[in-house]
């Protein structure tokens, strides 16, 4: 993990972060991270962008399970699922989402102790 990074973009479950050391960028979601250079940082984003969430949602509509969004990764025997409203979310975190405004995060919005000295 560096040590000397700056927060791009964040959402209540999530952050964007670059190095400015060694310029690589960690995306933190819920209980996942991803460490990107630029290159893998926008081919995820495309990725992302053109998921189809509608055939997802229909496509498991008999499962049970709440999530139903797979993300494969280069992992054959790992895929990240998400549920509508976490895909929405990374979309914003991402800034894919251009019809959402960029807001800044409420400190009651952060999921996280805070210690305030």
């Amino acid at each position: 993990m560096c040590q000397h990074s700056k927060i791009i973009s964040s959402v209540k479950n999530g952050e964007i972060s670059m190095c400015t050391g060694c310029k690589t960028y960690a995306l933190t979601y819920k209980n996942i991270f991803f460490q990107f250079t630029s290159e893998q940082l926008t081919k995820f984003k495309s990725y992302v962008s053109q998921i189809d969430v509608a055939y997802w949602l229909d496509h498991n509509a008999c499962s049970t399970q709440k999530r139903k969004v797979p993300i494969p990764t280069s992992h054959q025997n790992l895929i990240l699922i998400f549920d509508i409203n976490e895909v929405k979310e990374l979309r914003i975190l991402l800034d894919l989402d251009r019809n959402n405004p960029i807001k800044i995060v409420a400190p009651a919005d952060i999921d996280y102790p805070l210690i305030l000295n």
